[in-house]
Formats: C-alpha cells, sequence, structure tokens
C-alpha cells in the first residue's frame, strides 16, 4: 500500500510541475511551446495552477530558505563542458597595449529577450537601478520600420512645407510598457500599479464642450499643446510651465478641464491619472518607490502629464499635528521628484497638473513648486448662458426675457448645478410622458427629445437647486487674491 502512495505521490508531483511550467510559459507569452507541451505531455484543461503559487515564487522562496540556511544565494545553473563552447581550455589573455585597445573596443554583449532572443538596444530604457522597460509598439500602429519611415516622410515634409506644418502635433510614438519576467517580483509590482493608470482611450472631451472656462484652457494650451507645436519659441527663460494647480469650489470644471487636455492631446502626450490609492502602500517604504517609479514610466513616454485630483489628500501641511513619519517621507520624496522635472531635454519633459477645493491645506513647500494657481470661478452670466445652451439648445430659440430670468436664477451657480438643473428639467418632460401614457393606456413611448422642454419645466427645475458652494467661492477669491496668480 505504501508502494501505491508513493508512487501516486510521484505522479502528481510530476504532474504539478508539469502544470507550473505550461502556467509559466503563457505568463511569458511562449503559446506555442505551452501548445506543444501540452500535447507532448497529454495535459488537459481540467486543471490549472492556484493562484497563490507560480515558478516566480517557488524560485523566490527556495533562495530565501538557501540563503537562511547556508548563507549565500543558490546555483542554479552553471556552464557545460560538453558543449563545443566550452570544451576548449581558456587561456591566460595577455595584457593588451593601449594602442590595440583602441582599435578592438569592447563589444556589449546584445540584451535578450524573456525567451532568450536578442533584442535592438534601442528598443530598451532604464527605468532607476531595477526597472527596464522595451517598447512594444502597439498592434494597432504601425510596425517600427514603417513607423521610422513614416516619420522620416514627415521631417521631410516639414523642411519642405516650412511654418505651415509647424503647427501640427507630433504624434507620440512612444509604445506600450512590457515588464520583464527577470526583475524582481516587488519592482514589478510597483510598475504594473502605476501602469494602470495610464489611461490610453479616449474620453470624447473636446474644447468646444467646456464653456465659460476661456482663461484657464488659454493656459493649459499654452503649457502642453504649445510647446509641442512651436518647440523652438520654448527655449531658456521662456520654457513652458511644468506645474499648475487648478483651484476652485467643487463642481466648477476642474476635473473636466483635465479630461478635455486628455482627449485633446491623447496622440501625442502620455496621460497618467495617478491616484491615492495607487500611490500611498501600508509598507514602510514602498510608498516613495511607487512615486518615484510613477516619475521613472512618466520619463520614459514623454512628453507627458501627470494629473492628480484632490492633491491636498497627498500633500498636505507636514507640521501639523499628528503627521506620521511615513507621511513625511512620502512628501519629501514627491517633492523632490518636482524639482526635477525641469529638464533641459524637451523628449524627457513631464507635466504636472492638481486640482483641489481646499488649497490653503496644502504645504506651503509645494505651492512654492507650482508656477501657476488658477482660480476656476463659478462662470459669468455669459458662461452660464453657453451651458444651458450647450446642454439645452433649445434655449437658443427662446426670447430676451426669458433668458435673463434663466441667467438670473442661475447666479452663482457652478457648471455642474447648472447641469443639474437641466438634467432635472428633461426628468420632468420625462415624468410628463409616463403620466400621459399611463392614463391613455398606451405601450409605446416616443422618444423624448431636448427641444420639447419648455421654460416652466426648466424655471422650476432652478428653483429646486440651491448654490451649495456659496460660502466656499468668497474663501477661494481672497486665497487667490493672496497667494494665487491673476489670469
Amino acid at each position: 500500500m505504501s508502494f501505491e502512495q508513493d508512487k501516486r505521490s510521484m505522479y502528481e508531483r510530476r504532474r504539478n510541475i508539469l502544470y507550473l511550467v505550461s502556467h509559466y510559459f503563457s505568463i511569458v507569452g511562449l503559446t506555442q511551446s505551452r501548445q506543444a507541451l501540452l500535447d507532448e505531455t497529454h495535459l488537459t484543461e481540467e486543471f490549472e495552477v492556484c493562484d497563490n503559487i507560480d515558478l516566480d515564487t517557488i524560485y523566490q522562496e527556495y533562495c530565501s530558505y538557501y540563503s537562511l540556511k547556508f548563507g549565500k544565494q543558490p546555483r542554479i545553473v552553471k556552464k557545460n563542458e560538453s558543449h563545443p563552447l566550452n570544451s576548449t581550455p581558456a587561456l591566460p589573455q595577455r595584457k593588451q597595449s593601449a594602442y590595440k585597445k583602441r582599435q578592438h573596443p569592447t563589444v556589449k554583449p546584445q540584451p535578450l529577450s524573456p525567451r532568450g532572443e536578442p533584442e535592438p538596444e534601442s528598443e530598451f530604457k532604464c527605468l532607476g537601478n531595477n526597472l527596464t522597460v522595451s517598447q512594444v509598439f502597439n498592434p494597432n500602429q504601425a510596425s517600427p520600420s514603417k513607423t521610422r519611415e513614416a516619420s522620416g516622410m514627415a521631417s521631410a515634409k516639414v523642411q519642405e512645407n516650412g511654418a505651415s506644418t509647424a503647427a501640427t502635433l507630433v504624434p507620440n510614438l512612444r509604445p506600450f510598457i512590457r515588464l520583464h519576467e527577470n526583475f524582481t517580483s516587488e519592482w514589478k509590482e510597483l510598475a504594473d500599479a502605476v501602469c494602470r493608470d495610464l489611461i490610453k482611450k479616449d474620453l470624447h472631451q473636446r474644447w468646444d464642450h467646456v464653456k465659460g472656462l476661456d482663461q484657464p484652457i488659454a493656459l493649459l494650451k499654452e503649457s502642453v499643446i504649445t510647446p509641442l507645436k512651436y518647440p523652438e519659441l520654448f527655449v531658456g527663460l521662456t520654457k513652458p510651465w511644468r506645474c499648475i494647480l487648478l483651484h476652485g469650489p467643487p463642481g466648477t470644471g476642474k476635473t473636466m478641464l483635465a479630461r478635455t487636455l486628455c482627449s485633446e492631446t491623447r496622440d501625442s502626450i502620455t496621460f497618467f491619472n495617478a491616484t491615492a490609492s495607487t500611490l500611498i502602500s501600508k509598507w514602510r517604504g514602498e510608498s516613495e518607490k511607487l512615486i518615484r517609479v510613477l516619475y521613472d514610466v512618466a520619463q520614459f513616454y514623454a512628453p507627458s502629464i501627470i494629473f492628480i485630483d484632490e492633491f491636498d489628500g497627498l500633500a498636505s501641511r507636514r507640521d501639523s499635528i499628528g503627521e506620521h513619519e511615513a507621511s513625511k517621507r512620502f512628501k519629501n520624496e514627491f517633492l523632490a521628484l518636482i524639482d526635477g522635472l525641469d529638464s533641459e531635454m524637451d523628449e524627457e519633459r513631464v507635466f504636472l497638473l492638481g486640482s483641489t477645493n481646499i488649497p490653503w491645506d496644502i504645504d506651503p513647500a509645494f505651492l512654492r513648486r507650482f508656477e501657476k494657481k488658477i482660480l476656476i470661478d463659478v462662470p459669468n452670466v455669459e458662461g452660464r448662458m453657453a451651458i444651458v445652451h450647450e446642454l439645452l439648445p433649445v434655449t437658443m430659440k427662446w426670447d430676451r426675457k426669458q433668458l435673463e430670468e434663466i441667467s438670473k436664477r442661475t447666479e452663482n451657480f457652478t457648471g455642474d448645478e447648472i447641469r443639474i438643473a437641466c438634467k432635472e428639467a428633461s426628468m420632468m418632460m420625462v415624468r410628463e410622458k409616463i403620466e400621459q401614457n399611463c392614463e391613455t393606456n398606451g405601450k409605446t413611448f416616443t422618444a423624448s427629445s431636448p427641444d420639447e422642454i419648455q421654460y416652466s419645466q426648466l424655471l422650476s427645475a432652478l428653483q429646486q437647486i440651491q448654490p451649495a458652494t456659496l460660502p466656499m467661492i468668497e474663501k477661494h477669491r481672497e486665497w487667490n487674491r493672496n497667494y494665487g496668480n491673476k489670469t
């Protein structure tokens, strides 16, 4: 009976090892090798590897155990003496003269991919000391050779047409990130967490959709878009702004400006939407590593934008009572990284965009590093009516007295509160249709249209909403007069 148990245990051990190898092949991307292994060993899809185990974890645990027991790292591989390259005895090398050293420079070994294949050195860029990123082109884009040909043709056209093509944004040909398996699991997990905040999709927000914020839009274009169109103008002292803080009451459009900037520059600039859940960790020293990795990846994909919403949550005052030591270390690392953003090379430029509702709680060191502190105030009369016309185009046909009454009722309203009022007016129209349908016992509904909204419905919706940010408006204006920038 014991023999049968030993035989069954050996069979299960070998089967589990084969499943682990198959799982590792799928992680690395060796699909053909994995399929060949499944066919040769007759493994089925009936079983799969558990979530808490893989070859990488087993390897690290074995190395830790061996190092703890013997005080040194284990040797996993060694040279094969029977190999033809290793069969010849190594002769002692004679010391070369300086002339021969100049004539025969040392050749650096070509880096290998996770599959063991040689890769061009130009496709690698170092991120810090332990992280490397290789360029992997988007399958929807052209191949690297075609991309280089297209860039060459584009440069030729620029030389021919001169200033006519200078106003066109150069597309960002940086590829998507790929992390190799030969890195430590710690740095790989940090980089994976940071890359999850990289926005690749189109948010379908355009400058024409933003109403009542002309001055902040002009400043964002001057800081991000214009330097890409005319790089020869932004040199020396006229380098573009590298840090901008948007502050104002909730609902005035700070996040909407960031969404629009992301959509408008999607093809030429990499956009990172950094959040506190990504950058803050409970483990000692990991938050500093996360912010460091974020800036390393952003510099690799430069020109890039790092947007941090509710910036006060990450950069509160360091002299406050009960401030933890880990929070101070994170803020010190963040401050050092912001100072290092001013690079002389345009392709490594990183732009920091922050937004907050309570700028007076931000540490003065962070405020000093923001070159522009822009107040996003409640819209004026023209801005409010532009928002209403954008949401409800039927209002453009109303008479002047009705529009004046609406502009009077929406005084001190934020853009989001005006949107809620327009939505409430649309819901009133839907409720009326439902009531009429129930009275006539109808089974079908006609499609609702914003052109059917009446003046009385919008007026009633405005009466139901009160400006909730009125106490904060004056406080923001006072802070902007003392510490902000007048646009």
